[in-house]
């Protein structure tokens, strides 16, 4: 587990979620997140440059071998740079939750998807974009009896993308996918999703050598001309 993802899930115990109805736009040290809180992630904290969620109702459930339950929601958040002079390079998507298996036909599986595309950006003739997905192994989804937690995580690159590299305005595709099945009367699966964050990497716009040249040049130019003046 690298240091963001360490980061993003520490932080969920620090916050509280809220709820209420449509778009937002909540502010963080270097970029805003505008998003729709009225679906499943529910409403966002911000911390820093990470944008987190605390969903109460993201859960799936399968009783009595009902089959197979799923649930799917996709969330679009606008990421925009509010620091002059500093572009994002990379997005990290965490997600965590718990599900329990009750007999021998239960199971459960999660899944998510990270997309990012530019407000701003062509990559050539299209929309500068990328994605990235996740699979919760089976391995770990396969206790039995217990209430057992889960983790998921993927990332972007910009740089990853020819001709991007970072980028001041974006927005960001979240999908999460649960799946609870049973076939036999008497099992239970539940799976649900408590915790998701989306970490942003902003860093400053690198200077173009030809600009340090340029402004060096001015500066020689204005000593010489206060030279010949003396």
């Amino acid at each position: 587990m690298n240091k963001l993802t360490s980061t993003l899930l520490a932080c969920c115990a620090l916050l509280t979620a809220t709820s209420n109805a449509a778009p937002v736009t909540i502010y963080g040290t270097d970029v805003s997140f505008t998003y729709d809180n009225s679906s499943y992630f529910g409403t966002a904290n911000v911390v820093g440059n990470s944008i987190f969620f605390q969903p109460t109702t993201f859960k799936a459930e399968s009783l009595n071998g009902a089959g197979a339950v799923s649930l799917s929601d996709t969330l679009t958040v606008d990421v925009k740079s509010t620091t002059i002079g500093y572009n994002m390079s990379s997005f990290m998507l965490v997600e965590q939750g718990d599900y329990t298996l009750s007999g021998a036909s239960s199971s459960v599986t999660a899944s998510g998807r990270l997309g990012v595309a530019s407000k701003t950006s062509l990559c050539g003739y299209i929309v500068c974009k990328d994605s990235s997905i996740f699979n919760v192994a089976a391995t770990d989804l396969d206790t039995v009896g217990a209430l057992t937690e889960w983790n998921g995580s993927t990332s972007v690159d910009l740089a990853d993308t020819i001709g991007w590299g970072s980028d001041s305005f974006v927005q960001l595709s979240l999908q999460n996918n649960l799946l609870a099945t049973t076939t036999e009367l008497g099992d239970d699966a539940m799976i649900q999703k408590k915790f998701g964050a989306v970490g942003v990497t902003i860093n400053p716009v690198p200077v173009p050598a030809a600009l340090w040249l340029f402004g060096s040049g001015l500066i020689g130019i204005a000593t010489f001309a206060k030279r010949r003046k003396a």
